[in-house]
């Protein structure tokens, strides 16, 4: 794990509200704007839920994906652009102006190709209009943290293909399972994790009466990009 440096994502879960980590994009809202100004920032929300394109008309591109060189791929006839809330982040308050009026907004979209990396999309808002200021950015090396749905999939190729946390399934119920979660960031290709993957090492542990000796903890790393599942190491 030396070439892997794990950034702390989220606590305990019990796998039995993991249904609940979908939620709704107000859960992604910070409190501290008025009722109206979420308003402004749902309605946002809304008109970008659904993009048409991969990379947005008229963005900056920023940055570089690593070890690619190659040209962006573009969505084929037929395919759908998929697209994840992942953050809203408030400005912070400047002199004279300590009302945030600002959040940048980012979405992660996977990339039409299965496998490769995908991209970060950002925006800013001016919360107190509602209007998007300045130019769409796309994040080609963004390390932004994972989805709901992307943690959820994780979770999922796990459970299913995965045969230690299969065995844990059908030998325990289901409420007495839990994991946590360490999202992966990826620096240098190492087996089967590469730049820009979105990766997660799940430690699925059991809760057993007092009487009972539990199962030692199965630990392993989903990468959601390639769709994989391996045994984390020591």
């Amino acid at each position: 794990m030396s070439r892997i440096f794990l950034r702390v994502a989220a606590a305990v879960v019990a796998i039995a509200f993991v249904g609940k980590l979908i939620g709704s994009d107000d859960d992604l809202i910070p409190k501290q704007f008025s009722r109206e100004q979420r308003g402004n920032i749902l309605r946002f929300l809304k008109d970008h839920e659904k993009p048409k394109q991969y990379i947005p008309r008229d963005a900056k591109i920023v940055g570089g994906q690593p070890g690619a060189a190659e040209k962006l791929p573009e969505v084929k006839e037929g395919q759908s652009v998929k697209q994840y809330l992942v953050q809203i982040m408030p400005h912070r308050p400047v002199p004279g102006q300590e009302e945030v009026r600002r959040v940048d907004v980012y979405y992660y979209r996977p990339s039409p190709v299965k496998g490769k990396p995908g991209v970060t999309i950002k925006h800013t808002l001016d919360v107190v209009t509602g209007k998007e200021i300045g130019t769409t950015e796309v994040l080609l090396n963004g390390n932004t943290p994972l989805a709901r749905e992307e943690l959820a999939e994780a979770v999922d190729l796990a459970k299913n293909n995965f045969e230690p946390v299969k065995a844990l399934y059908k030998r325990f119920d289901k409420d007495a399972i839990h994991w946590e979660f360490l999202q992966l960031t990826i620096n240098k290709k190492q087996e089967s994790l590469e730049p820009g993957d979105r990766a997660v090492m799940l430690t699925f542990t059991v809760t057993v009466p007092k009487d009972q000796t539990p199962p030692a903890p199965v630990r392993v790393i989903a990468n959601v990009t390639k769709g994989n599942v391996t045994l984390a190491p020591h």
